[in-house]
């Protein structure tokens, strides 16, 4: 028997069938899908024996007329699609009732064939045809789920946008304000965030960022807020989306202080790109609190390395360099002769003398807590200016 032959033959019974068929496969759906297993009768189980219903219905006046057109059938499996967006469900759950419905309906046509004389290719042509049918109606589905899903994600990106942006425009903001302005952002204040800034025309592959991150790439500074502190998992995301890029991150505050952190990132950032600092494709604030608070204002660090460090002016540049090697040695480990001549790599009789000399020079800078302390930064100052090739600038 032929393929058109045996779809003929198969209609009256497969119109009989079509009821109990339509109650078989919703009930399949339900017990293996959770999210559609609803109360009988209520208006979301509705939805589901509807759509359920028309396609198999569909399904069999195309098998009696191929080329009558489908649009009824085509617009119905869109707006399934469209409604599984809306209900916040991954779109793999419907491709799933649908092959659930296929499964079950070729059980049933198998039974109808059974005792037939029938060839092996009108059996496979049937069976394509089947397949072929809920393999359409699940691609229009994902064409309804696209479409909301895209719609969807073009307003809340927008709206998360402008939240970020009301974030970071200053500090004190009114967070749940902000949130209200933008409920289309679908995004819940945390506690606490951490901004981090980002290389300009930084290249972020966005697909590995989790979902939950706030992100302004459309800037000069790009940057990116996430909630909560950095964690170990966080960091190796953030690392694997920015490939060969660099970022620093800012310290973890409140919503409210969005705009320090991200302040301060940016800050570190500077620092990163004049060289001060190099910690690899992040850098984060936390661990040069100190460094940051001796550059925040460079010509104030230059006015107190002048003034502090002025005893270096009278010393010729050999000496100006085992002066201040000795001096931070000996203010870094307050420790005796032979401790700072491991140190320093010079003989401990080398040692005694430069502390004469420096004893000779400094006189109460050595013992005066307060004056000790400005000269240790200023000390500190002038080593990261180094750093950068900038130590000119900030000679005494």
């Amino acid at each position: 028997m032929g393929a058109q032959r045996l779809f003929s033959d198969l209609l009256p019974d497969l119109i009989e069938l079509t009821p109990g068929l339509v109650g078989e496969i919703i009930d399949g759906i339900r017990a293996a899908i959770p999210d559609y297993d609803r109360p009988q009768g209520s208006p979301y189980n509705e939805v589901i024996r509807s759509g359920v219903e028309r396609n198999v219905l569909s399904f069999v006046a195309w098998l009696a007329d191929p080329e009558q057109p489908l649009d009824q059938r085509d617009e119905l499996c869109r707006k399934m699609g469209a409604f599984e967006a809306m209900e916040g469900r991954p779109l793999a759950v419907l491709q799933s009732a649908y092959r659930i419905g296929a499964q079950l309906g070729w059980a049933r046509i198998r039974d109808l064939l059974t005792g037939r004389e029938l060839s092996a290719v009108a059996v496979s042509a049937l069976a394509a045809a089947l397949f072929g049918y809920m393999d359409d109606a699940a691609e229009l589905s994902r064409e309804g789920y696209d479409r909301v899903k895209g719609e969807g994600h073009e307003k809340r990106d927008a709206a998360r946008l402008l939240l970020l942006r009301g974030l970071v425009r200053c500090s004190d903001a009114d967070c749940a304000a902000l949130a209200a302005l933008h409920p289309a952002a679908e995004w819940a204040t945390p506690d606490q965030v951490t901004l981090v800034a980002l290389q300009a025309n930084a290249s972020v592959v966005r697909s590995l960022l989790d979902p939950d991150l706030l992100l302004d790439l459309h800037v000069p500074e790009p940057y990116l807020l996430m909630p909560g502190p950095l964690t170990g998992s966080r960091r190796r995301m953030i690392e694997a989306a920015l490939a060969d890029g660099r970022a620093a991150v800012g310290l973890t505050v409140p919503p409210a202080r969005a705009a320090d952190s991200l302040r301060w990132a940016r800050r570190v950032l500077a620092l990163v790109a004049e060289g001060i600092l190099d910690d690899g494709t992040l850098t984060l604030c936390e661990d040069h609190l100190v460094s940051m608070w001796l550059l925040a204002d460079g010509p104030l660090m230059d006015q107190i390395v002048r003034r502090r460090l002025a005893f270096l002016t009278r010393a010729d540049e050999r000496r100006r360099q085992w002066l201040v090697d000795t001096l931070r040695a000996w203010l870094r480990t307050r420790g005796p002769a032979g401790r700072m001549s491991e140190d320093l790599g010079v003989h401990v009789q080398t040692v005694r003398y430069r502390m004469r000399v420096m004893e000779e020079i400094l006189q109460e800078e050595l013992t005066d807590p307060d004056k000790r302390f400005a000269t240790e930064t200023a000390l500190r100052a002038l080593w990261l200016r180094g750093r950068s090739g900038r130590a000119g600038g900030a000679r005494p």
